[in-house]
């Protein structure tokens, strides 16, 4: 957004990874309430936790620089200097979890179903979108109305690419719970209605030796367990139901985090600092 980029054009990975961190396990996370949607973009239902594992952007962030973006559905970006527009090269090796290829029809065919028929918020975001045109099979270009938005390019970068050829057969708007078909590092493994989603690795995820994946999505399996409310979460986690809890309250932090696990180790209870 302001200029140069940290990592260079022949990077390997980010800084803050480890490569050859061993790719095995499970994570199990909670999740509150219930769900009865695997379509996060509408409006209507309640769609499960960890959808956006299971889905490709044309560009991503890392998490130790601000306002910059990186390849990973796109190999290539063109800009000029005003902004007006921004073309994206996708990668010829993007695959949905179906096998087939990401060509510039599923972008077009994806920003026309969030801008009319997702989410009010996606005709607000991209509302500076003027006009959008596949160049060929692998480049799409996106010009846009004004050019004092210099976010705009990396906005449209975020947006998920979602396959053409499964969405033209069914109904967008319709609340489902049918095995959603996406390009990214996970798919859906199985559910129990309102209760439980399981997320599994895909060991033929087309970008996980990319330099901005190399590193990452480890887990063999991310596992949503559904709770009524916070506090039965707490006490699942402190009981060894959950691996990982966030805790941002901090009369909970003070008052709640008391139990043998804590005492003996098998959990750590560590403070992260906000700078």
């Amino acid at each position: 957004m302001y200029g140069d980029v940290k990592y260079p054009a022949n990077f390997e990975q980010v800084d803050y990874v480890n490569p050859k961190a061993p790719k095995q396990g499970r994570l199990r996370l909670a999740a509150l309430g219930n769900f009865d949607n695997f379509n996060q973009f509408i409006s209507k239902g309640v769609p499960a936790e960890g959808l956006a594992l299971i889905y490709d952007t044309l560009t991503n962030s890392t998490l130790d620089e601000v306002f910059s973006q990186y390849g990973l559905l796109a190999k290539g970006i063109e800009m000029p200097k005003d902004r007006s527009w921004v073309i994206f090269h996708l990668n010829p090796a993007a695959r949905f979890s179906d096998n087939t290829p990401v060509t510039s029809a599923d972008v077009i065919y994806t920003f026309d179903l969030l801008t009319h028929q997702g989410q009010p918020f996606y005709q607000f975001y991209y509302g500076g979108v003027e006009k959008v045109e596949a160049l060929d099979a692998m480049r799409v270009k996106f010009s846009f109305s004004a050019t004092d938005n210099r976010e705009l390019p990396l906005i449209i970068g975020q947006m998920p690419v979602l396959p053409k050829h499964v969405w033209e057969k069914r109904s967008f708007n319709a609340v489902n719970l049918d095995k959603p078909v996406g390009s990214g590092p996970y798919s859906l493994a199985s559910f129990d209605s309102g209760k439980r989603v399981v997320f599994q690795r895909r060991a033929d995820y087309w970008a996980k030796d990319l330099p901005i994946n190399r590193g990452l999505y480890n887990f063999d399996q991310i596992i949503y367990e559904y709770y009524l409310d916070n506090d039965i979460s707490l006490e699942a986690f402190k009981s060894g139901d959950l691996d990982f809890r966030v805790e941002n309250n901090a009369k909970l932090w003070a008052t709640q985090y008391q139990s043998p696990a804590i005492s003996d180790g098998r959990i750590i209870k560590e403070s992260i600092n906000n700078q």
